[in-house]
């Protein structure tokens, strides 16, 4: 697992969420989707005691990654450091998926974490404390990810402030029920969106709910760290 430099930006302090720039290399992004191409599929939705479910809501194709496979290692040692003391090291993280996106294709408005903790083999509680979203191909037209009801800390939130221009078009303001409200992500490849799914009493956060906006034209490719 070769050495990597990525740089990071608070977007909102309260919910946590964090964007990533270069949190994988080209190369790396590109390899990841090789290594998973061959096993996409129409997406599911998990729900509660591990039952995987088709949803209209959802429309793209996923792919899990093998846990085995040295770069899956590498990127996986490379989100637990970013981590921090938030993940013990005895707990491990989901299977990360792939999620391949072609025109229209959309993933309405959700929260990763469950809606109830779940039990491991030895009955301890457990939830997806976190969640990174990494972009590995940007060769689409829209395809945002887009939280409603996070704030982002710009000097003039209430008129759109310079949150385009501070953000370099990374970033932009969304709107929801006829109201500018919240962000938008654009996909750019290497990429990644960081945000912390459990509240301060160990519930899952709402204000983290987001959506995979449809694509408008191309192929948006991401993954899903949790």
């Amino acid at each position: 697992c070769e050495a990597h430099k990525y740089t990071s930006e608070i977007v909102s302090l309260d919910p946590l969420v964090i964007y990533i720039n270069n949190f994988t290399s080209p190369a790396e992004a590109q390899e990841l989707i090789n290594i998973g191409e061959p096993e996409f599929a129409d997406s599911f939705i998990t729900r509660a005691r591990g039952d995987n479910q088709r949803a209209t809501g959802r429309t793209s194709q996923s792919a899990p990654l093998p846990l085995a496979h040295p770069l899956v290692t590498c990127l996986l040692a490379r989100a637990r450091t970013f981590m921090g003391s938030m993940l013990q090291p005895s707990e491990p993280f989901s299977v990360p998926q792939l999620v391949r996106y072609f025109p229209s294709q959309k993933y309405d408005f959700h929260t990763d974490h469950w809606a109830q903790h779940q039990r491991d083999d030895e009955g301890r509680h457990f939830n997806r404390v976190a969640s990174f979203f990494v972009f590995l191909r940007d060769n689409c037209t829209q395809g945002e990810t887009y939280f409603p009801l996070v704030d982002v800390l710009d000097r003039d939130a209430g008129r759109g402030g310079e949150l385009e221009g501070r953000w370099r078009g990374k970033v932009v303001r969304g709107e929801w029920e006829g109201e500018r409200k919240g962000v938008k992500f654009r996909p750019v490849t290497g990429n990644a969106v960081f945000w912390v799914n459990m509240d301060g009493e160990g519930e899952g956060d709402r204000r983290v709910v987001h959506a995979g906006l449809p694509v408008g034209e191309g192929e948006k490719i991401g993954l899903n760290i949790w």
